[in-house]
């Protein structure tokens, strides 16, 4: 039994990584596949499920303001 691997098209697709300032910081995010979606965006903000004792926590922050966010406002918990 041959070999066979395929021709990738994106061998020219390079990335980069996203600059500190351009990142949100300061949370955990749920590695729970049960809570899929992770995330929900629209064009002002963004939803993150957290992860949290108890479940139900989640983090809306706005996209204009990146940066490290150590006083969580948007946190809503059950």
């Amino acid at each position: 039994m041959a070999k066979f691997v395929r021709k990738s098209h994106f061998r020219h697709v390079f990335g980069t990584a996203a600059k500190k300032d351009h990142c949100y910081e300061g949370f955990a995010v749920s590695r729970n596949a049960v809570e899929s979606p992770f995330c929900a965006v629209n064009p002002k903000f963004v939803a993150i499920i957290l992860s949290s004792a108890g479940g139900g926590a989640f983090l809306v922050l706005k996209l204009d303001e990146v940066g490290c966010s150590f006083n969580i406002t948007g946190l809503l918990a059950n």
